[in-house]
């Protein structure tokens, strides 16, 4: 008679390496399974490994991920608002703009092909922001840790696959006009590491650099680089993006660079040959990269910290030939897919929309438009709603790429939000 098999019979090792291919919610089912299994998963190394199964998984079907604040688009939605018999001419090209705006969404709408994305590789996931985050800007995402900023002093750092949360009141830089922050982690030291540069006045260019080690629960201030101009948090771009341990700014005519392990800026100045950028700093590849525009067309460049040289990658090609459409990409997502947004004249929301490099495609993707249909129930506060979320100080929404991890860092704590789930 055969003996029968359990589980437990398998060795430590084959056990272990099936649970590193599993998603962050089947891990936290199998940690009631038994002890032995609670203990594994738990195990740092074992979180790191599977951080490390999860990025390289990910490159062929990345997540992109929107992160949404349903209460502050309830409020914009019925804010009071009047409307007036007798237009100026700034309300007269707004509503101009207005009715060219619909008529490239319902443009975009109406083409199936470019609508179809059943057969992207992207994966789509969705979180609504927790009651205590609801005034908080996105500043950046590393390892599955989201990190939100409020009044640039109080952080929050939040892994919503795990649902837990840590928030740090950071020292107020009381008397300071501006504030950037950057977020990041050094694999050399496995510490995660936020930054903030504090300026003292308006012309300050050499601002103050703070920088907080999360696990040692330290900081240490001194002077940072002299720069052109001062670094601002444009939501809902993240401030900062990190490539091979290094924290990237755009610092307007040039990058300005801090190394998470040894803490130190550089400064590193755009291409002579470019004339305007047509992207945020974003990493592409393992690189860092910016869209150009120049006198030949719009370019991809990235950056060889090796070589400190930039390197023209590949031209894109939108396919649009409406002078007023600008095309800005927020970031890349893998899989040749780059995500960003339609404007008219570089500075009036149009839509999202998804870029394959390869095939020179660009997709509608129209995330803030169903916030629109879902708020607005007439043609006049739809045009109410749009110019909110386009005015409003607090973000409603931000999408970023995202891969879900089990990091769990000391003094997290449960977020207590039934709604704060991926879907």
């Amino acid at each position: 008679m055969a003996t029968k098999k359990h589980l437990g019979d398998l060795p430590e090792g084959l056990i272990t390496k099936v649970l590193i291919r599993l998603p962050v919610k089947s891990l936290l089912i199998c940690k009631c399974v038994c002890k032995p299994w609670l203990s594994t998963i738990s195990n740092p190394n074992f979180v790191k490994s599977h951080i490390h199964h999860s990025i390289t998984t990910c490159r062929n079907d990345p997540t992109l991920l929107n992160i949404i604040n349903v209460p502050q688009l309830a409020f914009l939605a019925i804010e009071p608002h009047e409307y007036s018999p007798y237009p100026t001419p700034a309300e007269l090209q707004q509503q101009q703009l207005q009715r060219r705006r619909r008529h490239l969404i319902n443009q975009a709408l109406d083409d199936a092909n470019r609508q179809d994305l059943s057969e992207s590789p992207l994966q789509f996931g969705r979180v609504a922001l927790p009651g205590p985050f609801q005034m908080t800007h996105f500043i950046g995402c590393c390892n599955g840790i989201i990190c939100l900023s409020s009044y640039n002093y109080v952080v929050y750092l939040w892994n919503p696959s795990v649902k837990m949360f840590r928030k740090l009141h950071l020292p107020n830089p009381r008397r300071s006009v501006a504030v950037t922050v950057g977020f990041g982690y050094d694999s050399i030291s496995d510490e995660y590491k936020i930054l903030r540069l504090v300026y003292m006045n308006e012309n300050d260019v050499v601002p103050i650099a703070n920088v907080y080690h999360v696990n040692e629960d330290s900081s240490r201030q001194f002077q940072g680089p002299t720069l052109t101009t001062q670094i601002y948090n444009f939501w809902p771009s993240p401030s900062n993006i990190v490539v091979n341990g290094v924290l990237y700014f755009d610092g307007g005519d040039q990058l300005v660079t801090f190394d998470l392990h040894d803490e130190v800026f550089g400064l590193v100045p755009f291409p002579n040959s470019v004339q305007r950028k047509r992207s945020d700093v974003m990493d592409f590849e393992g690189y860092v990269a910016v869209v150009f525009e120049s006198g030949t067309g719009v370019d991809l460049w990235t950056f060889d910290k090796v070589e400190f040289a930039w390197t023209k990658k590949f031209s894109i090609d939108y396919g649009i030939d409406d002078l007023d459409v600008e095309i800005k990409l927020s970031c890349y997502l893998g899989a040749k897919q780059f995500y960003g947004e339609k404007s008219l004249y570089g500075n009036y929301f149009v839509h999202e929309i998804l870029y394959d490099y390869e095939k020179k495609e660009t997709k509608y993707y129209g995330l803030r438009e169903e916030y629109v249909n879902i708020y607005a129930a007439s043609e006049e506060s739809e045009m109410h709603v749009r110019a909110m979320l386009e005015d409003s100080i607090v973000p409603v929404h931000a999408a970023f790429r995202f891969t879900e991890t089990l990091v769990s860092l000391s003094g997290f704590e449960p977020v207590g939000d039934a709604k704060n789930q991926i879907l």
